[in-house]
């Protein structure tokens, strides 16, 4: 049985924070499963998706084609960054992650964490997953999001 897989506009709203510092504002697609948005599951954490809708196209493109294992990890154990730092998207502020695997014709998330750079896993989300996607209804969804202007 697959879930349902969809993207969603979502804002994470900037604020001044006082003595000068800022939240920023940042725009992004969240990854809705069954019409919820996958963020929504992870405790409030301060997070955006890693397809932010403010990247340039070509980065975009390539955030797409590593959620559809067409490019590699950008950790080295094989997980992917689903939602990263809102303020720089570094890996050293750490992302939540997860291992993304195709089966035939079904694609699995599971195994969700929280960890940094240094392959250090802070967190992670038992009660998180897995989740089954139909692999036409994933793919279509992340190739339409990559060709349309946010």
């Amino acid at each position: 049985m697959f879930q349902n897989f969809g993207l969603k506009p979502a804002v994470r709203g900037g604020a001044v924070l006082g003595a000068g510092a800022r939240r920023r504002r940042r725009e992004f697609l969240d990854f809705v499963i069954d019409d919820r948005p996958l963020l929504s599951l992870f405790d409030g954490e301060d997070v955006v998706s890693a397809l932010a809708t403010d990247l340039p196209p070509r980065a975009l493109s390539g955030e797409v084609d590593r959620l559809l294992l067409r490019g590699p990890s950008s950790l080295p154990d094989g997980r992917q960054v689903l939602y990263c730092c809102p303020e720089c998207g570094d890996l050293g502020c750490g992302a939540i992650t997860a291992m993304i695997i195709q089966q035939d014709d079904c694609i699995i998330w599971r195994d969700f964490r929280w960890q940094d750079s240094q392959d250090q896993e802070l967190e992670s989300y038992p009660d998180v997953g897995p989740f089954r996607f139909s692999a036409d209804e994933y793919r279509n969804a992340l190739e339409h999001a990559a060709t349309q202007n946010w």
